[in-house]
Parts: structure tokens; sequence; C-alpha cells
């Protein structure tokens, strides 16, 4: 059998990205901060996901409960969940570097096939579960890991019959689980504000955002304009150029960096919605903010 093609992508300095047939994996997750500083942000994924933290702690805050994961660690997150992350690390350990798998609805439903579920299991409203570190699932990260670290090629289909073989034994180790993942792959729907926020830099066409939202096309777009004011594709461009400016105004990066980091592949496409939506080019934006920079350094 011919080999499924290995892919292996920068998504952004620090990570690399595996592609296969139904899962997505971001390994090599190195936080850009030194030592005694910290990275934070916010999470919203459209899918759910498991992650393995090699190097470094995390803590994850949602609904007022906080969640801390540190080196060895497995865990769960349910999708559509709204969190806040702290990353840090210690002397010794020198980065942050963790593994995370994106894992579909219909891969997980893939994982629980064929599994007879006990009628007294009670549904569960937790959102983040620590998994124990089985030797399956180290078997799985180490696979990445001589990809990552010694440029070694994958099997895709192999490495996603790992980790699928590895939940499974999961659930058939504790039953109890299996409710978990059942629940995980059942079709919701994202808060839809919050899920824009933190997923519009998706390069994916709208119908599929909108699946990953957990709508229609004609639901997401008559949602949208109720929730947001406006149309997707005003909303995005919006948003990609409000970041746009901001990249312009507080980072040394050049304008066709900030193109690229905000989304636009084409730059002349860039500069003329730059210049309709704030009435200046972004040569314009980056030449004055260079000049008031020098003239507070030379008060």
């Amino acid at each position: 059998m011919e080999q499924e093609k290995f892919e292996l992508r920068d998504i952004q300095k620090g990570y690399k990205f595996i592609e296969c047939e139904n899962l997505e994996i971001a390994a090599s997750c190195d936080a850009e901060f030194e030592e005694g500083e910290f990275s934070i942000g916010e999470i919203y994924h459209p899918c759910s996901v498991l992650s393995y933290m090699e190097k470094g702690t995390i803590k994850l805050t949602s609904e007022n409960k906080t969640h801390t994961f540190t080196n060895g660690s497995f865990f769960l997150v349910r999708k559509y969940t709204h969190l806040h992350y702290i990353k840090t690390f210690t002397k010794e350990e020198k980065q942050v570097k963790s593994c995370v798998f994106f894992l579909p609805d219909h891969f997980l439903r893939k994982v629980i096939a064929n599994i007879t579920f006990d009628k007294n299991l009670k549904p569960t409203c937790k959102r983040i579960f620590e998994l124990a570190p089985t030797q399956k699932l180290q078997n799985v990260v180490e696979t990445i890991k001589q990809a990552i670290d010694y440029k070694k090629n994958i099997d895709t289909a192999q490495l996603e019959a790992k980790v699928t073989e590895a939940l499974k034994a999961i659930v058939d180790s504790k039953p109890e689980l299996a409710i978990i993942f059942k629940e995980f792959s059942l079709a919701k729907r994202a808060d839809l504000h919050l899920f824009m926020n933190n997923n519009y830099m998706l390069k994916v066409p709208l119908e599929e955002l909108a699946i990953l939202s957990g709508r229609s096309m004609s639901t997401f777009s008559r949602e949208f304009k109720l929730i947001l004011g406006t149309t997707p594709h005003q909303w995005i461009l919006k948003k990609r150029l409000q970041l746009a400016y901001k990249l312009l105004v507080e980072t040394p990066k050049n304008i066709s960096d900030v193109s690229l980091d905000a989304g636009f592949e084409d730059l002349a496409h860039f500069s003329k919605s730059f210049k309709k939506e704030y009435g200046q080019s972004p040569s314009e934006i980056k030449q004055k903010n260079s000049e008031k920079t020098y003239a507070q350094s030379s008060a």
C-alpha cells in the first residue's frame, strides 16, 4: 500500500502542523517568551482537543474553575469551551512544549463505534478532563517527536490509526469515559460571538466556517447578521484590518509581513482595503508611527 503523504507545515513561529485524513495535530508548540515571563491568551476551539504537555505548565480557566497541567499530562477539552490560559516554565525546562490533537466530531464517533453504553452512565457537564498517560498515548507522542525533532517521515494513516487505538483503549479500560466521548461528538452550536472572535483567522471557505460553528450556511448567515450586525465577509475583513493596524503601530514588522500575518495573501488587495477603512495607506500609518516613536525617544 502506498504510504500517505506526510505534510509538516509551519503555521507560525514555533508551531508545526501535521494533517491526517480525519484529524489534525499541532506539534512542537514552543512558547516565545523568556524565563520569568509568561504567555496568556484565550481559546474557543470549534472541535474537541487532546493535549499533551511535554514541558512547562499550563493553567486553564473556564467558568471560574482553574485546571493546572504540568509536564507529562494528557487532557481533553470539550469543543466550544471558552478558556483563558497561562503558560509558564521552569529554569530547568527552558521552554513550554506541547502537542495538540484536534478531534472533529466524526473522528470521536469513530473512536466510540461498536461500544455498548451502560444505561446507568450519567451525562456530565464537565468540559476538561485529565487522562492517564497510557503507553499507547506515549507511543503516539513519540512518533510525532521523531518527525518534528529528527525530520523522520510519518505514515499519516498509521498515525491516525494509533491515535484511534489509544483512545479506544482508554475507553475500554475506563468505561465511564465512553459517555464523555459520546457527549463530545454530539452536534452543538457555538456561541457565534465567541466563535468568530477566536477563529476569524481560519483560512477556510465561509461554508466550512458555518459547519465548524454547528450551523448550515443559511442559518449561519442569518444569525450572523442578527448577532453581529453585518455579513460574515464584511465582519472578517474588518477584524483582519484591525489586526493589521495593531501590528503596524505596535511591531517593527514590514507591511508585507503584516499583510500576511493579518490573513491577506494579496498585498495590493490589503493596501486598497486598508486605505478604504482608515483613510490612509499602511505605509502612511507606518511612517507616522515611526516619526512618533522617534520623537518620543528623543524627548
